[in-house]
C-alpha cells in the first residue's frame, strides 16, 4: 500500500504540464495560426529522474526523504510557473508573426526585438532547468543507502541458539550473547555500521580485496565481518580473541556468513611469545592482559600470547587493528619485523587515557612509540569518518579514540584521506 501524501507529491511532479511552442514558421498561404508542436524541455528533464523514484517511493516512507520529495515539488512548481509565463509569451510571440506576414516591416522589426527580449529569461530557465535536473538525478542515490539502512534496521533479532542472538549489520550478520541483553540492546540500536561506524569507514577505506589484515582483539568480529568483506575471498584475515565467550560468537559469525577466508585464533598478542594471566572482565570488550579495576575484574585464565612477527603468512601484513585495553605498545613491539617489511602498513589502535594510566604509561609515551616507527598519528571522526592529524598533547582531554596510524606520503595515507 503507498503512503499518499507521497503518492500525492509524485503524482504532482509527474502532472508537469507540458509545453507547446511555436517554433515552427507559419505557412505564409495559410489563413490562420501553424499548427504547434509540443515543448518537449520538461518531459526531457523529468522523465529519466522520476522514474526511479518512484519506485522507491512506492516501497517506503520516510520523514527525510518525504522532506526531500516536497523539496523537489516546490521546485517544479517553481519551474513550470516560469515556463507557464514563457508558454503565454510565446502565445503572443506566435500571433505577432503571424501578423507580419500580412503588415508590414515595423510588426517584423517589433517582433524581432520581442524574440529577442525572450531569449534571456529562456537562457534562465534552461539552466534552471539543468541544475534541477542534476539535484533530482541525485536524489535516488541519496535516497538509497538511507532505504537500505531502514530495511536492515527492521529486521528482527534471531535467536540463532540458546547462547546467542543473530543481529543484522551492513555486511552481515553477527552474533551477541544472550545473557548480555544490555550489550544486545546496543548492537540492535546502533546503525547498520556498528557502534565504530567512522573507524569501520575508515577500515573500509584502508582495506583492499587481496590484503592481509589483523584483528588484534576481535571480540564477537563486528570489525572481523568488516573486514572480511573489504578483503573479499582473496585476502586474509586474522582475529585473535582470548576470551572464551566473545570468541565462540566470532566463530558463529564467521560461519553463519560464509567468511572462509577469516582465521579465529584463541590467542592474546604480544611482545613476547609464551603464557600470560588474561584478566576478564563482567563488561564485554574490556578483558586484558593487564589487570583491571577491582569493579570490573571477574575471574583470571591463562592464555597463549603470540607475536604477529611470527603468525603473519609470508611475513606479510598491510592493515592491522588493535583493541587491547592497554596492551597496544606490547603489540607493537611484536611486529616490528611486520613494520620493517611492510613499508606501507597501516595501524588502527584504540586510545584510552584511562587504559594507559592503569598500565603506568603516559599518552606522550604511547604516541612517541608509534611515530619512533615512523607513522603519522590521524584521529577518526565516529560521526563524520573523517581523519584529521593528531598528537599527544591535541588529544589530552579525549575520553577514548581510534587512531589511525600509517607512513606519511604512502598509498596507505592516501586511502585514509579519501572521502
Amino acid at each position: 500500500m503507498r503512503p499518499a501524501r507521497l503518492d500525492l507529491a509524485m503524482s504532482s511532479a509527474m502532472r508537469a504540464p507540458v509545453i507547446e511552442t511555436s517554433n515552427a514558421i507559419p505557412d505564409p498561404n495559410g489563413s490562420g495560426p501553424p499548427p504547434r508542436r509540443r515543448f518537449g524541455f520538461a518531459r526531457r528533464l523529468l522523465g529519466p529522474v522520476l522514474s526511479p523514484l518512484a519506485n522507491y517511493a512506492r516501497r517506503y516512507l520516510q520523514a527525510s526523504v518525504e522532506h526531500e520529495l516536497h523539496e523537489a515539488r516546490n521546485h517544479l512548481n517553481v519551474l513550470s510557473a516560469e515556463l507557464h509565463a514563457v508558454h503565454a509569451r510565446l502565445d503572443q510571440t506566435h500571433a505577432l508573426l503571424h501578423e507580419a506576414l500580412k503588415q508590414n516591416d515595423s510588426t517584423a522589426r517589433a517582433l524581432s526585438a520581442h524574440l529577442s527580449r525572450l531569449e534571456p529569461p529562456l537562457a534562465r530557465i534552461e539552466m534552471r532547468g539543468d541544475r534541477l535536473g542534476d539535484d533530482l538525478a541525485r536524489l535516488p542515490g541519496l535516497f538509497g543507502p538511507r532505504f537500505d539502512e531502514l530495511e536492515i534496521k527492521q529486521r528482527p533479532l534471531i535467536a540463532y541458539d540458546d547462547e546467542s542472538m543473530a543481529i543484522r549489520m551492513r555486511d552481515g550478520y553477527v552474533l551477541a550473547p544472550r545473557a548480555l541483553p544490555t550489550f544486545v540492546t546496543m548492537l540492535a540500536n546502533a546503525t547498520s555500521k556498528g557502534l565504530e561506524p567512522g573507524t569501520g569507514d575508515v577500515l573500509r577505506r584502508l582495506v583492499q580485496p587481496g590484503m592481509t589484515v589483523a584483528d588484534v582483539g576481535a571480540n564477537i568480529g563486528l570489525l572481523t565481518l568488516l573486514l572480511a568483506w573489504a578483503t573479499g575471498p582473496s585476502g586474509k584475515v586474522i582475529a585473535f580473541e582470548p576470551e572464551a565467550i566473545p570468541r565462540s560468537n566470532l566463530e558463529k559469525m564467521k560461519h553463519l556468513n560464509g567468511l572462509s577466508w577469516v582465521e579465529v585464533r584463541d590467542q592474546a598478542v604480544g611482545e613476547k611469545p609464551g603464557r600470560l594471566t588474561f584478566h576478564v572482565s563482567d563488561i564485554i570488550g574490556h578483558s586484558s592482559l593487564y589487570a583491571l579495576p577491582e569493579a570490573e575484574e571477574a575471574r583470571t585464565v591463562e592464555v597463549e600470547v603470540v607475536r604477529l612477527d611470527d603468525v603473519a603468512p609470508a611475513k606479510r601484513m598491510d592493515v592491522v587493528k588493535i583493541d587491547v585495553e592497554g596492551a597496544e605498545l606490547d603489540v607493537l613491539a611484536g611486529m616490528r619485523g611486520l613494520i620493517a617489511k611492510n613499508p606501507d602498513l597501516a595501524i588502527v589502535a584504540e586510545f584510552g587515557p584511562e587504559h594507559l594510566k592503569r598500565v603506568g604509561q603516559t599518552p606522550a609515551q604511547w604516541f612517541k612509540a608509534f611515530t619512533d616507527e615512523g607513522f603519522k598519528a590521524y584521529i577518526i571522526d565516529e560521526a563524520t569518518s573523517a581523519a584529521a592529524p593528531t598528537s599527544a598533547k591535541a588529544v589530552a582531554k579525549v575520553v577514548s579514540a581510534n587512531i589511525a596510524f600509517v607512513r606519511a606520503g604512502g598509498d596507505a595515507e592516501r586511502r585514509l584521506l579519501q572521502r
